[in-house]
């Protein structure tokens, strides 16, 4: 039987890489004809909820501070199999999540003496060191056999090499310079969707406009605008808002008093959309933050009105930034600015890609089979050591 340990840290309760590690385990539990048991150890309250992970224990982790460092340590070692281990995987580390590196380092040794393959799930070829921590980044991929990043060879990494620059912290000549020296290390897998059958139709749509804000925990004033909009989208289509898992109940008070006060019709308000994959495939558009959902939008060859997260100022991210100028290259996507959002632009944009042509761009389908690329070369990989 097939044995893994799959460690997520995400003290600020994200969306994005517990969504990733969900689908990944699914599809390396399917392949593996010998049977598979996988540990998941990650913080209390993450997404997706526990009970979707049928594929073995999973640990919560106690609050991540200082002085919690020692007994988290604690439960990640006692959570490796008496019989020994076949793999660990960490999320996003050692290109991201740079705080975890000390509570996880003595499992990276202990995995390294046991024989164990060590794999990171990167969900972008992206990192968060900046120049003068590159040395700690190389010190941590050392550990690793594979660090899998989950999008195609060519796509993403140079809109995120031009894109970076924003944050301050790393030219794009050195940040390109990074995946170069660790080439051998990288395996690039094509995005992860989903479900995904190679000869999948791309649905056609067009019954409501999307709106959503990716897991719920930034950029509030893209549901705001999407309420006040309706009455000023021309096309009349109703409009579904997603919030996000991470809205709060407060938020989500605020945005229902603010419809019955306003006597907004035609728009529906959810927290959460479990099925938000065939939401997708069923719009006309689909309008919201650039993170993994633009790819969910690319394979069902949809319109795009993005509004990009960026940060703060002195915690800027780029990867957003990133993502909208490449769908706004190969689909036409329309790029919104969070920081001037108003309900009128954000009408204004609806009504421009309801008139807009559908996107040129059709994709390989192979470019969205990344969970079986990073299954199938775990189970080689694993099959090769033996």
């Amino acid at each position: 039987m097939l044995k893994g340990l799959f460690y997520h840290f995400s003290p600020g309760k994200d969306i994005g890489h517990g969504v990733h590690l969900f689908r990944l385990a699914a599809r390396l539990n399917t392949l593996c004809e010998t049977g598979a048991e996988f540990t998941l150890l990650r913080d209390s309250g993450s997404y997706p909820p526990k009970s979707l992970w049928t594929y073995g224990p999973h640990i919560p982790l106690c609050r991540p501070a200082a002085r919690n460092i020692t007994r988290r340590q604690k439960t990640i070692l006692s959570a490796f199999p008496e019989r020994g281990l076949d793999f660990l995987l960490t999320a996003f580390f050692p290109f991201g999540r740079t705080a975890c590196g000390r509570e996880i380092l003595p499992a990276l040794k202990k995995a390294k003496v046991s024989g164990a393959a060590i794999y990171a799930s990167v969900p972008m070829p992206y990192f968060s060191h900046s120049e003068k921590d590159l040395e700690r980044l190389f010190y941590f991929a050392g550990f690793y056999d594979r660090i899998f990043i989950h999008c195609p060879p060519g796509f993403d990494l140079k809109y995120m090499a031009s894109a970076v620059p924003f944050e301050g912290r790393i030219s794009s000549a050195r940040f390109l310079e990074v995946f170069k020296k660790l080439k051998q290390k990288i395996c690039f897998t094509g995005y992860v969707v989903p479900g995904v059958e190679k000869s999948a139709p791309k649905s056609q749509g067009g019954g409501f406009i999307l709106v959503h804000r990716g897991g719920g925990s930034t950029s509030p004033d893209i549901v705001t605008c999407a309420i006040l909009a309706k009455e000023r989208v021309k096309s009349g289509l109703p409009i579904t808002v997603v919030a996000g898992p991470a809205s709060t109940a407060a938020e989500m008070r605020s945005w229902r008093g603010l419809m019955k006060k306003r006597k907004v019709k035609g728009v529906r308000l959810l927290k959460t959309a479990d099925n938000f994959f065939e939401r997708i495939a069923d719009c006309e558009i689909c309008s919201g933050t650039a993170g993994g959902t633009v790819y969910e939008a690319l394979y069902w060859n949809k319109k795009m009105v993005l509004i990009p997260f960026k940060g703060a100022p002195k915690a800027e991210h780029s990867d957003q930034l990133a993502r909208s100028a490449m769908l706004k290259k190969l689909a036409g996507a329309i790029v919104l600015d969070y920081d001037t959002l108003t309900p009128e632009g954000l009408a204004g944009a609806l009504d421009k890609a309801i008139l807009a042509p559908r996107p040129v761009l059709e994709p390989d389908p192979d470019l969205f089979d990344g969970a079986s690329v990073f299954a199938r070369t775990i189970l080689e990989d694993l099959c090769s050591r033996r």
